[in-house]
């Protein structure tokens, strides 16, 4: 039997075939036209049967509530006043960027993929301030985006479907197979549905019948303007998991309508963008806390109810996973991003029996920042072009030190090009810190990736020398044309007594009952996982941070998740604290704004996060050689996994 005989087989929406049961739905790489292009391509050469685009910039996101006059010159700008798109110059401005978005469609359909163009309003959960004012139903405040919004009058309500009726419109004229409606993720169709946020007395607002009809009136809109044979989808939120919001009996009644309206098919996806809803529940681009497939059951109960197929979505990277949804009658198509973006051909692998080279995704959520698509696992995610392997014209004997993510990656791609390649480390294991951070941390799966890794290397011939220190007379011996030290960082505690991070994650049998955690300037992962570590060990502990929050420059899903773990193991979160000393009495403190000195009394054990510093000695004891010397990774500047597998991907591509 062929591998995952589910996923492969080909399926109908409406009047379209699909050639497998998997598709890559609409995320935002935030990616320029070129780049873009290349990533799209990229990821349906790989195999995607059906792709999805946010087509709301073609006259709907951009509605305006506001005053103002729109200029021509102005129109790509943040901050500029949007044209509205049922008057004539709004018509004639968003018909004019149907070009652009035909470019996507075409993409895919080079290689065999369909696509939809999904329509989507945000309503009060607007990610970014583009100076008009939000809209919702009613005036209620999106938990993670705080906006203000004005409650939707029936005029606008007319107008706005009349925009998604018109968007729809230049979809089809762009080239798109279909139209998916995004009624999910705390977005403005959700809205309406939720009784969470819709309070209205009108005849949107009450029941659920009409909480619902924004929705099936934009359906019935869209429908007449693209015609009755034109695929129309929507994808629909999972229960609100929170008190008095919609239930799973909604979600399926909600379902049943859509398809009695029309619906080509129901995606199923569920959560919000930070996962804040009544707290901290479910995130719709959950890190690795989260189990594999958490839409499955509404998924499977939807399925029951209706004719027309079902999509699920949501922490799906795992094909076994996948294809035991299909076969188990719990969907009828899966969908994926972050499983394309750390390998864009990770389908074709796997119908070919080869899932055990498909890059992981290890749900670090690396990719789910206000920037430009990154992920850890594959530095070329977004930079296709730049990361082409291209053999090397003259292979060189290269020598890497270091055998964390910086140098594995660097050898990998070097040994990929024709480089004959010699990895060192100290230590007897390939990993480097990751090692340790696979047993103690669970908001990424690094595990997944030192199993990957590790294959690699050796797959493309890779020489390891382990449990070696490097040395001149190592150097000499090995006769190197380049050698690359990627040696990491080192934990520089200031606190007298402190135990560094490292140690404390390696064995934690040595601190004490009462473990302060001093995080520092750090204001990213790691005083959390170490916190979140020690807590689940029985510890008490308290967490201190010199910042005005810790983890302010974390991805807002997994902060929340992380610090709502904290707070279940009951760790004491102290900001703009900093660790001064470790006495008898306990930790004294000073506050980071203002110098007030304090005491945390019963505290035995400081672990100490920060600052941390490049190991970098052997540049100056190896530079004297006059062999041609690079420092990637922590050893060039300590950072994140994300920096370092992107400089030693790139180095190892121009060696």
């Amino acid at each position: 039997m062929e591998p995952f005989p589910h996923l492969r087989q080909p399926i109908a929406l409406g009047a379209l075939t699909i050639p497998n049961r998997i598709m890559c739905t609409t995320h935002g790489p935030r990616l320029s036209q070129p780049r873009y292009l290349r990533y799209l391509e990229e990821r349906a050469r790989g195999g995607v049967g059906l792709m999805g685009f946010n087509l709301g910039p073609l006259g709907l996101m951009q509605f305006p509530f506001g005053p103002g006059r729109p200029l021509s010159a102005n129109a790509g700008d943040l901050d500029a006043v949007p044209f509205h798109p049922l008057t004539a110059e709004g018509r004639a401005y968003y018909d004019s960027l149907i070009p652009s978005y035909r470019a996507w469609a075409d993409a895919a359909h080079t290689h065999g993929a369909k696509c939809v163009g999904q329509l989507y309003h945000a309503g009060a959960a607007q990610h970014s301030d583009n100076f008009q004012p939000t809209v919702a139903p009613s005036s209620i405040a999106d938990e993670y985006e705080h906006h203000n919004p004005h409650a939707l009058t029936g005029d606008e309500i007319a107008d706005l479907i009349q925009a998604y009726a018109l968007c729809a419109e230049r979809a089809v004229k762009a080239g798109y197979d279909g139209i998916e409606l995004h009624a999910a993720h705390g977005y403005l169709p959700h809205q309406f549905l939720s009784p969470l946020f819709n309070r209205r007395t009108d005849s949107y607002g009450g029941s659920l019948e009409k909480r619902m009809r924004f929705l099936v009136e934009i359906v019935c809109a869209v429908r007449g303007a693209v015609g009755a044979g034109f695929l129309v989808g929507v994808r629909l939120t999972t229960p609100d998991q929170a008190e008095g919001g919609l239930t799973l009996e909604d979600i399926v009644t909600v379902s049943q309508r859509l398809a009695a309206e029309g619906a080509g098919y129901v995606s199923l996806s569920g959560g919000s963008y930070a996962g804040l809803r009544g707290g901290a529940n479910l995130p719709y681009v959950a890190p690795a806390f989260v189990d594999q497939g958490p839409n499955l059951m509404t998924s499977a109960a939807v399925k029951r109810a209706v004719a027309i197929p079902v999509i699920v979505a949501g922490r799906i990277s795992d094909f076994d996973v996948a294809e035991t949804a299909l076969a188990d009658g719990l969907a009828d198509m899966i969908g994926m991003v972050r499983a394309l973006i750390a390998d864009p051909h990770a389908i074709k692998k796997a119908f070919a029996g080869q899932v055990r080279s498909v890059t992981p995704c290890i749900g670090g959520n690396e990719c789910h920042y206000g920037r430009a698509v990154a992920c850890a696992t594959n530095p070329a995610a977004g930079r296709e072009a730049e990361m082409e392997i291209v053999p090397a014209a003259d292979p060189k004997r290269i020598l890497v030190v270091g055998a964390g993510p910086a140098g594995l990656e660097c050898a990998a791609a070097a040994a990929e090009r024709g480089h004959r390649v010699v990895l060192i480390d100290r230590r007897p294991d390939l990993g480097g810190l990751l090692i340790p951070l696979a047993e103690a941390s669970q908001q990424a799966d690094y595990g997944k990736y030192l199993i990957y890794i590790r294959r690699r290397v050796a797959e493309v011939g890779v020489e390891l020398r382990l449990g070696v220190e490097a040395d001149v007379d190592l150097v000499h011996a090995i006769e190197p044309n380049a050698i690359v030290l990627a040696t990491g960082a080192a934990f520089a505690g200031r606190i007298a007594g402190a135990v560094d991070a490292a140690r404390a994650l390696a064995d934690p049998s040595q601190l004490g009952e009462h473990v302060a955690v001093a995080g520092g300037l750090d204001d990213h992962l790691p005083p959390l996982i170490l916190a979140d570590f020690i807590a689940r060990t029985g510890r008490k502990v308290t967490l201190l941070s010199e910042n005005l929050s810790p983890g302010s420059a974390l991805e807002i899903a997994s902060l929340v998740m992380l610090t709502k773990r904290l707070l279940d193991h009951e760790v004491a979160i102290l900001p703009t604290t900093a660790a001064v000393a470790l006495t008898a009495d306990g930790l004294t403190t000073r506050n980071s704004l203002t110098n007030r000195p304090g005491l945390i009394a019963g505290i035995d054990t400081v672990v100490a996060v920060g600052p941390r510093v490049p190991n970098d000695g052997l540049a100056a004891v190896l530079g004297p050689l006059g062999i041609p010397l690079h420092l990637i990774g922590d050893a060039l500047s300590p950072r994140r996994m994300l920096h370092a597998t992107l400089d030693g991907a790139r180095l190892g591509r121009i060696l």
